[in-house]
């Protein structure tokens, strides 16, 4: 039996492949693979849709459609190819994506290009700035070795803003794409296990040690 949602989801592709500009519908984000399942519950679903012209490279609309967050974003041609030459993470995430609709394989190219793009990984940038990076990042962190200089809250909150920092810095000095911040702690457990385990001991007493623990074991061989 087809679910409400997935009903929903169908009416809004065949709306969308009526206006002549769109040229490309892509399925991305969670719901992509399951949304024909009648028992999947879903409270949102993402599509990129490729235009053949718009002024701006992207326009993103968000709009509730029969209680389902429905998350546009909308790309012209040109922007999906900027997009692609400039490496914006955002965007070649969408090689995973499911190609809904397309016209004369618009989608599909620009899906291949994604994926090409994505293996290269992300621009190296120099020893000398990893170095400086992780240096400037040590004697940020350093200000936090005397906690009764701050609240508790503020000392908490200081703590954890820096581990976000060291763990994305973890990825750029390793050449690695930088994970979406909601996808960043999964990424990690998945990436390096000991590593993720190091960093969810970052909490309770002496948070400042174990903090320092996380930076000596990813920085300490560069």
């Amino acid at each position: 039996m087809e679910s409400s949602v997935y009903s929903t989801f169908i009416n809004v592709i065949e709306k969308l492949k009526q206006d002549e500009n769109i040229k490309s519908i892509i399925h991305v984000g969670s719901s992509k693979n399951l949304i024909s399942n009648p028992n999947f519950k879903v409270n949102d679903i993402d599509l990129f849709i490729i235009v053949d012209k718009q002024e701006i490279n992207q326009i993103r609309k968000i709009e509730k459609i029969n209680n389902i967050e429905f998350d546009f974003n909308y790309i012209s041609i040109k922007g999906s190819y900027d997009f692609i030459e400039s490496k914006t993470y955002f965007f070649l995430k969408i090689k995973d994506g499911n190609i809904l609709y397309d016209v004369d394989n618009v989608g599909k190219k620009i899906l291949d290009l994604c994926e090409e793009k994505y293996l290269e990984g992300p621009d190296k940038i120099s020893l000398e700035d990893k170095l400086f990076q992780v240096n400037q990042l040590r004697s940020d962190t350093s200000r936090l070795k005397n906690k009764n200089e701050y609240e508790d809250f503020e000392y908490d909150f200081l703590i954890y803003m820096y581990l976000y920092k060291v763990i994305k810095t973890y990825y750029l000095i390793n050449d690695m794409w930088i994970p979406k911040d909601k996808k960043l702690i999964k990424s990690l457990k998945n990436q390096n296990p000991t590593l993720y385990e190091i960093v969810c001991n970052v909490s309770g007493h002496n948070k400042y040690k174990k903090l320092i623990k996380v930076i000596d074991y990813i920085f300490s061989n560069l």
